[in-house]
């Protein structure tokens, strides 16, 4: 056998193996390079790629510097050329727009944009129907250089029902008041004193004049039993028609050609430091119809006063001149209480008053809340 496979190799010397030869025949051991090299390779490539990391970083970092170093050294300007925004799904566009559009379309450079985006965001929150708040800052379209898109990204709030709640003082002011019963006719004595005293801040605060909105004015016709601050209550006197005092300036008309008649009035500017006083005696009418309907009468009286104390006024202030201008005033009334309002029907008479205040001794019609 093994001489017949000799002959038939030497007869055949490149014999075409067959399926099962093929299947016994061991193929030659080489060295094999491939492996090694393939290792080899890969570590280039990574230090490639650690090399080209690094030069990526540090090419990032020049460019972000380069762009602080123009933002420091002066304006660079921009143009808004579009407001995105996203995430809101009930609140409607209108509502945002309306809030930031035009703050953010008036920026003309980097930093008034970059400004205008964080005073954008604040207007935003205080909404408080957001959760959050982003404004981004993205580059405009390729075909309009020195653009760019601002995208508004808000989160809406998961709970539509919120609340809040606080305790909210004014300590410029502090009011004063007592009841004491008299054992009669279920009558009862309110008393009460109030004040108040307002500046402006800043320096040179005297000399500044104070916000208008924000000073004290006297008269009207609230009750001061049942004021929560019974400092602005003066019975007998019209709202804001108590106090310093300056002739009303008016623009000349075509339509006025008699002076003579025009009658500009005066304006009342409320002061900056104010004090009043009421005392107030509340009793039962003597028929059982009215004491079972809750109506009742009561007498009262009322004093108060105004004094500018800004735009160096104070220097001109004194105690006792302030005392002597106190306005006042007295009356009788019938207090007609439901669950709706408190209605007064009051005769006041005005004790005490100056040019240009404006009371007047009648009848008054009060209503307010009931107590």
């Amino acid at each position: 056998m093994a001489i017949a496979a000799d002959s038939a190799a030497d007869q055949d010397p490149n014999p075409i193996p067959n399926e099962a030869a093929g299947e016994s025949v061991e193929l030659p051991a080489y060295t094999d390079h491939g492996e090694p090299n393939a290792d080899l390779a890969d570590v280039d490539y990574e230090d490639e790629e650690e090399l080209d990391g690094v030069t990526a970083e540090a090419a990032a970092r020049d460019k972000v510097e380069a762009v602080f170093q123009r933002l420091s050294e002066a304006p660079v300007g921009i143009r808004v050329h579009d407001i995105i925004i996203k995430g809101n799904t009930k609140t409607r566009d209108a509502l945002i727009e309306a809030e930031v559009v035009g703050l953010i379309r008036s920026a003309v450079t980097v930093q008034d944009l970059v400004r205008t985006a964080n005073i954008a965001a604040v207007r935003l929150r205080l909404l408080d129907v957001f959760d959050s708040v982003h404004v981004l800052l993205d580059a405009g379209p390729p075909e309009l250089p020195g653009t760019t898109n601002v995208i508004i990204q808000v989160v809406e709030a998961a709970n539509p029902i919120d609340g809040s709640v606080g305790c909210f003082s004014k300590p410029e002011e502090f009011d004063i008041r007592g009841a004491v019963p008299l054992g009669f006719y279920n009558a009862a004595l309110n008393a009460g004193i109030s004040a108040g005293v307002i500046l402006p801040l800043g320096r040179g605060f005297m000399e500044s004049p104070s916000s208008v909105p924000d000073r004290f004015f006297l008269g009207g016709h609230s009750s001061p039993v049942i004021s929560l601050c019974s400092l602005t209550s003066l019975l007998g006197f019209k709202t804001r028609g108590v106090g310093p005092t300056e002739l009303r300036r008016i623009v000349p008309s075509e339509s006025v050609t008699n002076e003579s008649t025009a009658s500009p009035g005066w304006d009342y500017l409320g002061g900056d430091f104010a004090v009043s006083a009421f005392a107030d005696l509340s009793f039962d009418l003597p028929l059982k119809l009215f004491q079972d309907a809750g109506i009742h009468g009561h007498a009262f009286l009322s004093a108060g006063n105004l004094a500018k104390l800004s735009e160096g006024e104070f220097r001109n202030f004194s105690f006792s001149k302030f005392g002597r201008t106190f306005r006042s005033s007295a009356g009788v009334g019938i207090i007609l209480p439901t669950k709706l309002l408190r209605a007064e029907i009051n005769y006041c008479y005005i004790l005490k008053q100056f040019e240009h205040d404006r009371g007047k001794t009648g009848i008054q019609f009060s209503f307010s809340s009931p107590m």
